[in-house]
C-alpha cells in the first residue's frame, strides 16, 4: 500500500501509512498530510526504520502495523480488517 493512503479501522480509528514491508503495512495514527520531501524519506529510507536507521528527526515511524498479532510483535497490531479511505 501507498504511503500516505488513509485508512479505517472497525472501531473508527484511523491511521495514516508510513510504512510497508514484509512484516506490515505501518501506520501512523491520525490523518497526516505527507509532502513530497516526507513521501521522499519515507521511500529512500533504508527499509529499517522501525527499530533502527531512522534519524533522528525522522517523523514517520509507524504507531501500529495493520496485521495480526504474532508472538514477539514489538508494536502493536491491530488487524486486517480496515477501509482505505483516501
Amino acid at each position: 500500500m501507498k504511503a500516505g493512503t488513509i485508512v479505517r479501522l472497525p472501531d473508527g480509528r484511523e491511521g495514516t501509512v508510513v510504512y510497508n514491508s514484509l512484516c506490515g503495512i505501518g501506520i501512523k495514527w491520525g490523518r497526516h498530510r505527507l509532502t513530497t520531501d516526507d513521501l521522499d524519506a519515507i521511500m529512500n529510507g533504508d527499509g529499517n526504520t522501525v527499530k533502527s536507521g531512522a534519524p533522528v528527526e525522522y517523523l514517520w515511524n509507524p504507531d501500529a502495523l495493520l496485521r495480526n498479532p504474532w508472538p514477539g510483535a514489538d508494536m502493536p497490531c491491530v488487524g486486517e480488517d480496515y477501509e482505505v479511505v483516501s
